[in-house]
């Protein structure tokens, strides 16, 4: 399951799940991305992509974040180059969490900073948790991941002050929901679903509350995967959204 879109990287190919694709997840790459780029002096696609393939580990081995297969299905570059790093029926961690507990409990909502259970809410209303906006149980299984470089340091030019992903990266991920969603089937209506989403909508609890280390999906000013649930978002969500349901 390949897109003609996009420029195709080595894989591994053990060690794999297959899953039928049922949404399109968007992310954003760490900072550490554009500082590694800034040291080495190489281009931060060229430093993602190196991540992002130690993170699929060696043939039967882990991934440097600790799972068999740990990273995204694509990667987008500031001048909207879409790289595949995986099959879209093959199911990689790119969103997972052990919280499970915490969403249908209901627990993250006291996890989580008002600000960001209120601007959550508003975006679905009537969806009880992050954990029902998907079938099954994690949503590493439904979802094909898309990691974006964020401008910064010196690389790439925002599509708007207080943006942080160029123009070109927008419309890249139209361009990939549209071949997503015509190779797999999905709905016409899909891009006003759950099946289009930020990683900060299935994931919006800190890591910092669960104990799971320093580093936090959201703060008081909203998410920052890909930083669009923010009051000064990151990411134009909306423009992606209407492009894809005309």
């Amino acid at each position: 399951m390949l897109s003609e879109l996009a420029i195709q990287q080595p894989r591994r190919t053990d060690r794999i799940t297959r899953r039928a694709p049922w949404g399109f997840l968007l992310h954003t790459t760490g900072s550490g991305i554009l500082a590694r780029a800034k040291k080495t002096s190489r281009s931060p696609i060229d430093v993602a992509l190196e991540w992002y393939r130690r993170s699929q580990g060696d043939t039967g081995g882990q991934g440097e974040n600790g799972y068999p297969w740990g990273g995204p299905g694509y990667l987008i570059g500031h001048h909207g180059e879409i790289h595949q790093l995986a099959d879209d029926d093959v199911e990689t961690m790119h969103a997972g969490g052990p919280w499970r507990a915490q969403y249908l409990s209901g627990a993250w909502a006291s996890m989580c900073s008002p600000a960001v259970v209120k601007r959550w809410r508003a975006q679905w209303p009537g969806v009880p948790s992050p954990q029902h906006l998907f079938p099954g149980t994690s949503p590493n299984v439904p979802y094909v991941g898309c990691e974006m470089i964020p401008c910064g340091s010196g690389y790439g030019t925002p599509m708007a002050p207080g943006l942080r992903f160029s123009l070109a990266q927008h419309d890249a991920a139209i361009l990939l929901g549209r071949d997503l969603a015509a190779r797999h089937g999905w709905p016409a209506s899909w891009a006003r679903t759950p099946r289009l989403v930020g990683h900060e909508d299935v994931q919006p609890m800190p890591y910092a509350a669960t104990g799971q280390g320093r580093y936090g999906r959201a703060d008081s000013r909203g998410g920052i995967d890909p930083g669009w649930l923010r009051a000064a978002p990151y990411f134009d969500f909306e423009y992606v959204r209407h492009a894809l349901a005309r």
